[in-house]
């Protein structure tokens, strides 16, 4: 739709960019009732190569408080065996060497322990487009075709002035025409190379690249991807790894008919002839006179970039324009969103008065480190992908009647070497707070931090742990908009002076019971304060100071 209007001149908060991570941010800050305008230079929601499939658990909780879960789970990949696995073999057309087991959380019997709703696969543009359409429900502006070509922030030395900080040039891609819109805030979701970022003279580190993955979806008449998943194995298909001399590659599945592969070359090499992408192609698939069709292609690079910091004044980084790392893993837009639902409440916070500026501050402090950790955990994975690639190259074919037990032994190999990538329960719920300046630490030692396992109990700066309530509910679906009192038979006049602390101040905060035999498992204390983004700020059996531990906790007070 071409805009026949122009946006608004004066926002409280602007973002640029509507990809994923943006309308997160959009949807966070409406269900905070914050006034939001999205600008974005595609018109239009495109199907393209597909990528940003993998939507974990802490994601899915996200997805749940916004009133999008239930839609995705409709439209999301779905398996004839509900209890995915990693399934791998050595070429598409042949039986699996075995199928292996994830920690990835996308069964309900994997997840129950850890989280309300198990994860799920889906298309980023229609990801997109449900996370547009309800950010659109809620009340949020969303301008295409327009496209942000200058920002300027005004001097913190002239805070009396009228104008917001913000001031962005928009220009609308249809007409030319250039229009000004100042906001109290800017956020940039506007990708790697950001205008925000640069604009900021924020700069980024990282690792690489060690190289450029060049990534195609094919199809073929006569081998049509949806009649050659036949084998039992393939009930239980979550991700398929195709492992041979000449080719390693995790196969991606648009539809019944086409599917994708990839290959790397070096950083500077030319992109691949169609002869070459044929042949690598037909490795894949095990069918040395395959007839492939090229139906797209993409590439990326395969490195690292972490932003320096994610924020400079009134201007913040969120996604692709913070953080950048391979997709080994399926992290970086699960990073984006956490970024946006740490980020939203905060903003939302200190424009609804309630919220001190040591909030936004604590954004960087909060989400930096987690680029760094996931970045770091992607990139290791990529490097585990080549050394396994490596390693089946030089390995001798296997003999035609090799046993079952054989087969399966060959492809565990495989499963070991990458095992940090489909087994993700600490990256994806287990990232940590407990540095920033807005949690109150206790004398609770949790186990050091790990990729792969996820220690689910409570404590200040982890996320609050799931539990199945006597009626069936999960305990996140009774956590307030704003900050929960998790009482677990605590005493009334602690609980009390909890509640008339933040009701001074206007912090909003919903009081929520539950007996100690269905917390105390997971909830070692009587009461828990958890944030609205559901992490823990502060726990404990009692206070002398309730309400500097309110102050503190919305970014008000020091914490000493």
């Amino acid at each position: 739709m071409v805009p026949q209007d122009t946006p608004p001149r004066d926002i409280p908060v602007l973002i640029i960019g509507a990809g994923p991570v943006g309308l997160a941010i959009t949807i966070e800050l409406r269900i905070h009732e914050i006034d939001v305008v999205v600008v974005e230079r595609d018109l239009e929601i495109v199907d393209g190569h597909p990528k940003g499939r993998g939507n974990d658990l802490r994601t899915l909780e996200a997805y749940c408080r916004w009133g999008v879960s239930k839609e995705l789970h409709r439209l999301a990949w779905q398996t004839r065996n509900p209890i995915q696995k990693l399934i791998i073999t050595e070429h598409i057309v042949e039986k699996p060497l075995g199928s292996y087991p994830l920690q990835y959380g996308q069964h309900v019997e994997e997840s129950y322990e850890y989280a309300a709703e198990p994860s799920l696969s889906v298309p980023q543009p229609v990801l997109m487009r449900v996370l547009q359409a309800r950010a659109i429900e809620l009340g949020a502006q969303i301008w295409r075709g327009w496209e942000a070509i200058s920002i300027q922030q005004q001097e913190e030395s002239y805070p009396n002035s009228k104008k917001r900080p913000a001031a962005t040039d928009l220009k609308c891609l249809n007409t030319g025409t250039i229009h000004r819109v100042h906001s109290e805030y800017l956020v940039g979701c506007d990708g790697a190379n950001s205008l925000v970022r640069r604009t900021a003279g924020i700069l980024r580190h990282g690792d690489g690249p060690t190289g450029r993955v060049c990534s195609y979806v094919v199809r073929s008449k006569e081998h049509k991807i949806g009649d050659l998943l036949r084998f039992p194995d393939h009930d239980a298909l979550a991700f398929l790894m195709v492992l041979n001399s000449k080719a390693c590659t995790i196969i991606s599945i648009p539809d019944e008919e086409s599917w994708g592969f990839s290959f790397t070359v070096k950083d500077d090499a030319l992109d691949p002839t169609e002869n070459e992408v044929i042949q690598v192609g037909r490795d894949v698939l095990g069918v040395d006179d395959a007839s492939l069709e090229i139906l797209g292609s993409s590439s990326f690079r395969v490195f690292t970039r972490v932003a320096d910091s994610y924020s400079t004044g009134h201007l913040f980084l969120a996604g692709d324009a913070a953080h950048m790392c391979p997709p080994t893993g399926g992290h970086n837009m699960n990073t984006g969103i956490g970024d946006a639902v740490n980020l939203g409440w905060k903003l939302a916070a200190v424009l609804n008065g309630w919220g001190g500026e040591r909030l936004l501050s604590s954004y960087d402090m909060e989400r930096r480190p987690v680029g760094n950790s996931v970045s770091t955990s992607a990139m290791d994975n990529s490097y585990s992908m080549a050394k396994i690639g490596d390693f089946f190259a030089r390995l001798p074919p296997r003999e035609k009647n090799t046993s079952p037990k054989e087969r399966f032994a060959r492809g565990n190999t495989a499963y070991r070497a990458t095992f940090q990538q489909w087994n993700t329960l600490g990256v994806t719920l287990g990232q940590r707070y407990d540095r920033s300046p807005i949690t109150v630490n206790d004398d609770c030692k949790a186990p050091p931090y790990s990729t792969t396992d996820y220690w689910h109990y409570s404590s200040p700066g982890h996320r609050a742990p799931h539990l199945w309530l006597a009626d069936g509910t999960p305990l996140i679906d009774h956590f307030g908009r704003g900050f929960t009192l998790l009482d677990v038979e605590a005493s009334h006049v602690q609980v009390t002076q909890f509640l008339e602390a933040a009701a001074r101040v206007g912090l909003p905060f919903t009081h929520f019971a539950v007996p100690a035999i269905v917390a105390r498992r997971k909830y070692p204390v009587t009461i828990t304060i958890i944030r609205p983004d559901q992490y823990i700020s502060w726990q404990g059996d009692k206070s002398e100071n309730h309400a500097a531990i309110i102050d503190m906790i919305r970014g008000k007070g020091l914490n000493k």
